[in-house]
């Protein structure tokens, strides 16, 4: 949306004064507007950060249901898996977690391929685990194009909600008011004889 009478510098400040309807109803869609971004935005971050900590889970009880199934596989058909395949699943097991938690959780990566690429090293532990890099991809490219599409809102990045005044005055913030723009204001709304202002 564009706006006329509210600008960055404006939110920034955290407030304006209105001296017109005009200017009200802006500032009133943009409080909707920045509420709405806000939830966006902070559901993108939820659904990253849930997916990024369920995986975990899930990985967990695939690579325990792949252990089950192997070891039940080289005690009763007499089938074996050689060693260099266990060592290649343990590294590639904990090198995901320690790539993830490094990239993701500590220096906040975001980048889709990036992600996707980290995610390729669960498949040397086994085949099956392939929905780990499919989801990852999908749900880090879904948090990039809400980041890059609320970008261009007014308001990014924390969309804060603008204090709205009404008082009858020239200045722009609370910061601006005088103890004499506020006598004046009561005079001229509350006529009376001055006595205690």
């Amino acid at each position: 949306m564009e706006y006329r009478y509210i600008t960055q510098e404006i939110i920034d400040s955290g407030g304006r004064n209105i001296t017109s309807p005009e200017m009200f109803e802006e500032a009133r869609q943009y409080n909707i507007e920045a509420t709405k971004n806000l939830t966006r935005r902070q559901r993108a971050h939820s659904l990253f950060n849930i997916w990024m900590i369920v995986q975990f889970i899930y990985l967990f009880y695939k690579v325990f249901s792949i252990l089950t199934d192997t070891t039940m596989k080289q005690f009763g058909d007499g089938s074996y898996t050689p060693d260099i395949l266990v060592w290649l699943g343990v590294a590639g097991f904990f090198g995901y977690i320690g790539l993830i938690i490094w990239f993701v959780f500590l220096k906040h990566c975001r980048n889709k391929f990036i992600i996707a690429l980290i995610s390729l090293t669960v498949i040397a532990v086994s085949w099956r685990l392939w929905l780990i890099p499919v989801v990852n991809f999908l749900v880090t490219w879904y948090y990039e194009y809400v980041e890059n599409e609320l970008s261009k809102e007014l308001g990014y990045p924390s969309f804060t909600q603008l204090n709205i005044t009404t008082f009858n005055s020239y200045a722009d913030s609370v910061d601006n008011i005088t103890f004499n723009s506020i006598r004046e204001k009561a005079r001229r709304d509350h006529p009376h004889d001055g006595e205690f202002l």
